[in-house]
């Protein structure tokens, strides 16, 4: 029983890492705040501004916090951005034609990698979003436009949702890329998925303690529709297979650890393990320098289907 009752914890806790990422930053409102500053004629701003094109102007100075000032901005939400390699977040308001009423407050994180950046972009990412071209990832909310750029996270917050406001978004956002080496290449993990059954925009980058097990880092995960059931395949590069065969084992032991049961299934691939937590099933595999896997899934059989498609896919990604 108390093992039974030590494994329920673990479940649970698992379960509110990963969901307390979830916080849709779309729906935050702005509001002025004492900290509020005059322009200084010293301090350039974060994006180029067009005097030939008139209509945005900067309504404060820039600001910078580094990782022992970044509550004081975005008290709550810190730990998200330092764990995955947060290094410094500049911010700055503009508005439009100086209307102290209406602005938009542009965030840039460095995250100092591509892959931390779209971590906390894509472990944000709000249900229901709409995707925006400006780069191939972003997206927008009601007032506000999200997007990667190489190792730069930014969030685009408007005071409201008025069309004047969207369109200044789009401006900072275009006009950031320009300043900043035009187009990113795109991200090797974003291939290392399946497309086929994926659902859209459900691919996710956890940067550590995946799953809640310490060990795992860099994982990426998306959400595929197997007959009408929702399952989460899940892979990880490391540096050699000695690695990753070493952290399946670790992941798979972990799980024992904390109750879970051995499978006796038929698995048509090598070096996988298949265990039962409760009423879900985990598939863990390895393959080169690939950690690889399905999470809690409700059914084996449609789980063993995705993680053969998987595995089928790693060897062609790789090349074999």
């Amino acid at each position: 029983m108390s093992v039974g009752i030590l494994a329920l914890l673990v479940a649970v806790g698992g379960g509110v890492f990963l969901q307390q990422y979830q916080i849709n930053p779309g729906v935050v409102a702005l509001r002025p705040d004492s900290r509020q500053q005059a322009p200084s004629p010293d301090a350039g701003p974060l994006v180029p501004l067009d005097a030939a094109k008139p209509g945005i102007v900067a309504f404060s100075a820039p600001e910078r916090f580094g990782p022992d000032t970044l509550f004081e901005k975005i008290n709550g939400r810190a730990d998200l951005y330092l764990d995955a390699g947060f290094v410094s977040l500049s911010t700055q308001r503009f508005a439009v034609d100086s209307a102290s009423d209406r602005w938009v407050e542009l965030f840039v994180y460095d995250m100092a990698t591509a892959e931390n950046a779209f971590s906390v972009f894509s472990l944000q990412r709000r249900d229901g979003a709409r995707d925006d071209d400006v780069v191939p990832n972003a997206y927008r909310t009601e007032n506000a436009l999200f997007m990667v750029h190489g190792s730069n996270y930014l969030e685009i917050i408007g005071t409201d949702d008025a069309e004047a406001l969207q369109q200044v978004m789009g401006t900072l956002a275009q006009r950031f890329i320009d300043s900043h080496g035009g187009a990113a290449p795109p991200l090797r993990g974003q291939d290392l998925l399946p497309v086929q059954g994926r659902e859209p925009d459900s691919l996710r980058l956890i940067a550590s303690k995946a799953f809640g097990f310490e060990g795992m880092d860099r994982v990426y995960t998306a959400d595929y529709q197997v007959d009408g059931h929702r399952l989460t395949a899940f892979v990880s590069e490391r540096q050699t297979p000695a690695e990753a065969a070493a952290l399946a084992a670790d992941y798979r032991q972990t799980l024992l650890s904390f109750g879970a049961a051995v499978v006796d299934a038929s698995v048509p691939f090598d070096h996988a393990a298949v265990v039962q937590m409760f009423d879900t099933y985990e598939i863990v595999f390895h393959h080169g320098r690939y950690l690889a896997g399905v999470h809690e899934a409700d059914d084996l059989e449609r789980a063993t289907r995705l993680a053969q498609q998987l595995a089928d896919h790693l060897k062609t990604a790789i090349g074999e």
